[in-house]
């Protein structure tokens, strides 16, 4: 009877010994991927950098869109405007861009009869290089930005500020209205339409890469300060591995003993 409880106390003792074994090797498994995961994910995070921001680029076509709606259907034609007067002399590319862009407003205020004062003329250059050092961002950085950014605006004034069908919508407009001011208005507020959509486009890509750059400096401290936990975490996980491979180890040599015991039992 001692003999057949010795065997049953044996075989639960093994069935035990088989489960705990069973859940070590799961529990060692798990271990050891999870710290792999936590040591690449923790390195990963040490060495993180922020992202670059992509600036969008102009849309002409959209705003010449946006304008269309705003105006009436097409009228007939307007009439052929007078050309612009010579562009001077420039010292920097930049200059000559600027020039261009004064001669096309003046070509576009001239085919409505409006004229400007010496004293606009000679801030307007000065206005729009300020301008452009301040948004030309966009772009990069120096002349070359500089360069980009007011090529760019003789490029929306050509296509946009005398589009010919635009300017044959805001003939009508224009002819229409009998009160001198408000013909003023309307021509002025199309110009000031286009030139402002273009300054506040370039002013929202730098304030948005501006929340960008930030958001990507908080996010990188973030990651490089939990880095380290996750690290010790890792290094943590590898040692409870260690520590299971050697209780699997023990449990090994302790069924090894127990069926040598059985073995000698059985013998005698």
């Amino acid at each position: 009877m001692t003999d057949k409880n010795q065997t049953i106390t044996n075989k639960m003792e093994d069935i035990f010994l088989s489960i705990l074994r069973g859940v070590i090797l799961f529990v060692l498994a798990g271990s050891i991927l999870a710290a792999i995961y936590f040591a690449i994910s923790g390195v990963t995070d040490l060495v993180a950098k922020p992202k670059d921001y992509t600036y969008e680029k102009f849309d002409s076509k959209q705003l010449s869109n946006d304008l269309k709606d705003k105006l009436s259907p097409k009228a007939a034609p307007a009439p052929d405007t007078p050309a612009a007067p010579a562009a001077p002399a420039v010292k920097s590319p930049v200059d000559d861009e600027i020039t261009k862009i004064l001669n096309l407003t003046i070509k576009f205020f001239k085919s409505y009869n409006l004229e400007f004062n010496e004293q606009y003329l000679k801030q307007f250059p000065g206005r729009l290089k300020n301008e452009s050092k301040e948004l030309s961002a966009v772009y990069g950085e120096g002349e070359t930005a500089q360069l980009e950014y007011v090529k760019n605006k003789v490029q929306l004034f050509e296509s946009v500020l005398l589009n010919a069908e635009l300017n044959q919508l805001l003939d009508k407009n224009f002819k229409l209205e009998s009160d001198e001011e408000l013909k003023n208005k309307i021509i002025n507020d199309f110009h000031g339409f286009i030139n402002d959509s273009y300054i506040e486009f370039h002013a929202t890509q730098i304030d948005k890469k501006k929340e960008f750059d930030a958001d990507q400096k908080a996010e990188v401290a973030m990651r490089n300060a939990g880095s380290m936990f996750k690290l010790y975490v890792a290094g943590g996980l590898f040692a409870a591995f260690l520590l299971l491979s050697l209780i699997l180890v023990l449990v090994k040599i302790e069924r090894n003993l127990r069926s040598t015991k059985i073995e000698e039992i059985v013998e005698e």
